[in-house]
């Protein structure tokens, strides 16, 4: 190897050891930069040309080249983790939204329709145990009073119902919002990308941006990532594409009104049933997993399924009270309505105290009053026990009092909203544990930095040495050609 061919050897070690400590002061400086990859050199030993006859044998080769930039990252790695944090985000939003039901339901404290339930309840046992007229207004007029409280505290549930679905639609707007805007930015980072990389430079920090973005899209729909030769990328909602190379397209939330429900509506009532879609470039677009998916699932079916249980309960209700009273105390039918089924929010109470009757009048109390429907209007809420057959007459089956009817449905409701709560606390720890392994190939390890540091400090100082050594050398040949 001649002088001049060491010398250049040695440059190209101070380059490649100078270039090994840019990158490596760049990952410790951005260790706690959100996202950031860590870079490594790609070096390899130069071949030296060793063709031809006068070619010698034996000889070291040509030095280091450097091959260029790597970011290190696992694209499985980098897809486990976001796709356990799109559904952790998922169940974290579906529990907020059973949260917020429990809370429109609201049967806590004296406040709530179990305890009013009761009290009225209780109005018709003291109704029924009447013997006389001595206080028969006033424990008529507590009857009514105390049903017209239930009835309102019912309409009230499902108002606070509609109210959520209403919630949930601006919600789902508002993140078909920000994923259009992110949709944009990973179209840019596309271009970005694109051209960086045709130009021979390292687009290193860009792609370490689109991942960012990548993750929040997925948080927010659950998206999928396609990866294209020349370092873009495709994204897809469901089976529709939101972007493609340079170009976004827009997610657009739309209602779907229900059409199953042949029941007369009030004007202004109902909306929940109506479902909620999502469609990019008209083709539809149901998020797989995230936050708006959650948002569809509460505002479509849980939303949906809270209501028609509320509705059976009013109708258990109206249904239950309404035969033990013999004619129509409870009424759902608002005005205008000659048919349909009982709906929450229509909920009103029918009688006056000019109308009230709790009595057959054919009994043999004080006063000709046997209290007979006031008694059975009580026992349609407190229930009755199976009774065994007597001789050849057939056994009475338990008759499931409205208190109990509504008890059931308040202890689904909050196994339910326990449920979500425990689906949500699980999806985060296993999101934080993905995460984890993603950072454990990408994240910057300071340790790992400083002795690498060494190592091309080290490097530098072994070639700077050498190339000294031949410059002093090669003086000395000048001194002595003198």
């Amino acid at each position: 190897m001649s002088t001049f061919s060491g010398i250049n050897t040695a440059s190209r070690a101070l380059g490649a050891a100078q270039r090994g400590m840019e990158t490596t002061g760049q990952n410790i400086a951005n260790v706690n930069t959100p996202g950031y990859s860590r870079q490594r050199v790609e070096q390899s030993s130069s071949v030296l040309n060793q063709t031809g006859q006068f070619t010698q044998k034996y000889v070291p080769g040509d030095g280091v080249v450097v091959n260029g930039l790597t970011r290190v990252s696992d694209a499985l790695a980098t897809a486990t983790a976001r796709q356990d944090s799109a559904a952790a985000q998922e169940q974290a939003t579906a529990a907020s939204i059973w949260s917020g039901v429990e809370n429109a339901i609201g049967d806590t404290g004296a406040s709530g329709l179990s305890e009013n339930l009761k009290d009225l309840s209780s109005a018709w046992n003291d109704l029924a145990a009447k013997a006389g007229t001595d206080g028969l207004a006033g424990a008529q007029s507590l009857v009514i009073t105390r049903s017209q409280t239930v009835a309102t505290q019912i309409v009230g549930m499902n108002t606070q119902l509609e109210g959520q679905y209403d919630q949930l639609t601006l919600q789902a707007d508002t993140l078909a919002t920000q994923a259009n805007t992110i949709a944009g930015n990973i179209a840019k980072l596309n271009t970005g990308i694109r051209e960086t990389t045709a130009s021979g430079a390292s687009a290193n920090e860009l792609m370490d941006q689109r991942d960012q973005l990548l993750n929040q899209l997925s948080d927010i729909t659950g998206s999928r990532v396609v990866h294209r030769e020349n370092g873009t990328v495709d994204v897809l909602v469901g089976n529709a594409t939101i972007v493609t190379g340079d170009f976004s397209y827009d997610l657009k939330i739309g209602v779907q009104e229900s059409t199953t429900s042949t029941a007369p509506i009030a004007p202004g009532a109902e909306r929940i049933g109506n479902q909620l879609v999502a469609t990019i470039g008209g083709q539809n677009a149901g998020p797989v997993a995230g936050s708006l998916k959650a948002t569809f699932d509460g505002a479509n079916k849980t939303l949906a399924d809270q209501q028609k249980g509320l509705n059976d309960f009013a109708t258990d209700l109206t249904t239950k009270v309404n035969a033990a009273y013999g004619t129509t105390f409870f009424s759902s039918v608002e005005a205008g309505w000659t048919t349909g089924p009982v709906k929450a929010a229509q909920l009103t109470v029918s009688v006056t105290t000019t109308s009230f009757r709790d009595s057959t009048g054919t009994g043999t109390g004080t006063g000709s009053a046997d209290r007979a429907y006031a008694r059975a209007v009580s026992e349609a809420f407190n229930g009755a026990p199976a009774k065994p057959a007597v001789g050849t007459t057939p056994a009475k089956p338990a008759v499931t009092g409205i208190k109990d009817g509504w008890r059931t449905h308040v202890t689904n409701l909050a196994a339910s909203t326990q449920s979500a709560n425990n689906r949500a606390e699980l999806s985060a720890q296993v999101s934080l544990k993905s995460s984890a392994v993603r950072d454990g190939v990408s994240g910057v390890n300071l340790d790992e930095e400083m002795t690498n540091l060494v190592a091309y400090q080290h490097a530098y100082s072994a070639a700077a040495k050498v190339l000294t050594t031949m410059d002093e050398a090669l003086q000395s040949l000048l001194n002595m050609v003198r």
